[in-house]
């Protein structure tokens, strides 16, 4: 059986725990565990606010996309999407010497009306994103997965998506979210990475330790692991 090592990450201490500016590449390095559970947004979640943060691992490595949501219930929002292609930040690893060395982000932003935001909301409904589905989950950097960190009227509930019949045919919100990206990146093809993993096998330790995997709690991320 292939062993698991637990990160002691600073994801859960305050040092480490995402405050903004993720466009910054060294913020994405140093909290990217606590963007991904959405903490910053459950410690601000109060009646009267709407924030919906998706994050798509599409093969880590490869590429990565989110979709930042805020406004009011019942009113507009705005909505922010970003795409990263080539991303191969070592996350057990920020190197103080070059902190920069990685890809940025393609980011477009564009409103959303009254209208399209109940749609969107009324598409979360039909996911069960509004629910506390996925605990115990394991979510793999190698792999392809969904993540959903919502704020609704002061209500907080972080999911994790994995793929079901290799699609993500059942998260009736994610073609909603891919027509609204204007980024220009062309979405990473889905298909079965089966393959690539028995393939992890064979490598060295540094090459094993780019890859990690995600554990969803009750709530949000409890834990990390190193391959």
């Amino acid at each position: 059986m292939q062993k698991l090592f637990l990160l002691p990450l600073c994801l859960w201490i305050a040092g480490c725990s995402y405050q903004g500016t993720i466009d910054k590449p060294h913020t994405q390095k140093a909290t990217w565990f606590s963007y991904v559970g959405g903490e910053d947004i459950r410690q601000r979640c109060q009646p009267g606010m709407t924030e919906y943060r998706f994050v798509y691992n599409a093969v880590y490595d490869e590429q990565i996309r989110t979709y930042e949501v805020t406004g009011i219930p019942g009113g507009p929002a705005e909505l922010i999407s970003r795409a990263q292609e080539g991303s191969g930040i070592r996350v057990n690893h920020i190197s103080l010497s070059d902190p920069l060395a990685q890809f940025g982000w393609e980011k477009s932003q564009r409103s959303l009306s009254r209208e399209e935001l109940a749609e969107l909301e009324q598409k979360l409904q039909q996911s069960g994103a509004g629910e506390l589905r996925t605990e115990g989950d394991r979510l793999r950097s190698d792999d392809f997965y969904w993540t959903s960190a919502l704020c609704h009227n002061g209500n907080f509930v972080f999911n994790g998506w994995k793929l079901k019949d290799k699609s993500f045919d059942h998260l009736a919100f994610v073609p909603y979210l891919l027509n609204q990206d204007q980024t220009g990146v062309e979405v990473n093809p889905i298909r079965d990475m089966g393959t690539a993993f028995q393939a992890r096998m064979g490598q060295s330790k540094a090459e094993k330790h780019k890859h990690f995997e995600l554990r969803v709690g009750s709530n949000g991320l409890t834990n990390t692991a190193l391959f």
